[in-house]
């Protein structure tokens, strides 16, 4: 199956997030999110960012996304952009910058990320305001070059005072590599062995890197990320369930039933009508 991109339109908005609240949702975008009010913890692939007033988070395509503890006035400004135009964006950076905004996506107490991020976004609004306005794609990407630029500049500057990692970069790498290609196959592929072939390691080790950043196994966190894509499928698309049985490679739609209750504790048919009932 080919990986699908993502051509939509850049956009800026001020959001409560309210769609990501006590649900995940799987992102097929990039973006860049500042908290202008208000508290709330983001989880993101397992693992739990704090944000309050003046936080920058940072979020990539293929991300599971939640969030949880949000207080009555958060409100953020997000930047929201496709693969392609991120992937242009980063050039060459793109390995180095990736490894370290997801090691470290949430600048909490960096006022000179924050200025940036407030400046970028203020600088954008007034393009974004002009319905005139015919290069909002090539404004966005030139906006995003000198994030990751400066980024990757501010790594070399200041490599020496980074915290100490709890892992190896190597593991971080290893694990980051792991979600983009859970992200890409999980649709073909559920097998432990598979991603860890793909990874050139042992399927235990693979086991060990899982445990060690997410706290669960390999097994664990594909099958989290094909269900949270299905129930995207189920709740967005009109696809039967035997088409999504075939696109998902099950042998046969009864063992996707089988598959997705066993995970969610109800069958996609009625997660599909809870989900319409609820509309």
């Amino acid at each position: 199956m080919s990986e699908t991109i993502s051509t939509a339109p850049p956009r800026l908005e001020e959001s409560a997030l309210t769609r990501w609240r006590d649900r995940p949702g799987v992102i097929d975008y990039g973006a860049i999110v500042l908290c202008r009010a208000g508290a709330a913890t983001m989880r993101i692939d397992f693992k739990d960012w704090p944000l309050h007033a003046g936080a920058v988070i940072t979020l990539f395509p293929g991300d599971v996304v939640m969030l949880t503890g949000v207080s009555d006035d958060f409100m953020v400004e997000l930047l929201q952009f496709d693969r392609a135009l991120m992937r242009e964006a980063s050039l060459q950076l793109e390995q180095t910058v990736y490894t370290m905004l997801r090691a470290d996506r949430c600048r909490r107490d960096r006022p000179v990320v924050t200025a940036i991020i407030d400046r970028m976004f203020g600088l954008l609004k007034i393009y974004f305001s002009q319905p005139e306005c015919t290069c909002l794609e090539q404004l966005v990407l030139y906006q995003l070059k000198s994030f990751y630029t400066g980024f990757y500049d501010w790594i070399y500057r200041t490599r020496d005072e980074l915290p100490v990692e709890p892992v190896s970069r190597r593991v971080q790498e290893l694990f980051n590599r792991f979600m983009d290609i859970i992200a890409r196959d999980y649709a073909t592929h559920r097998e432990v062995a598979h991603y860890a072939a793909a990874l050139h390691i042992t399927s235990k080790y693979l086991n060990t890197i899982a445990r060690r950043i997410a706290h669960h196994p390999a097994k664990a966190l594909i099958d989290h990320y094909a269900v949270m894509q299905l129930k995207q499928q189920l709740r967005s698309s009109d696809r039967s369930i035997k088409q999504l049985a075939w696109d998902y490679h099950f042998s046969d739609t009864s063992f996707f039933c089988r598959y997705f209750k066993q995970h969610t504790g109800i069958t996609p048919q009625r997660f599909r009508q809870a989900t319409t009932e609820h509309l």
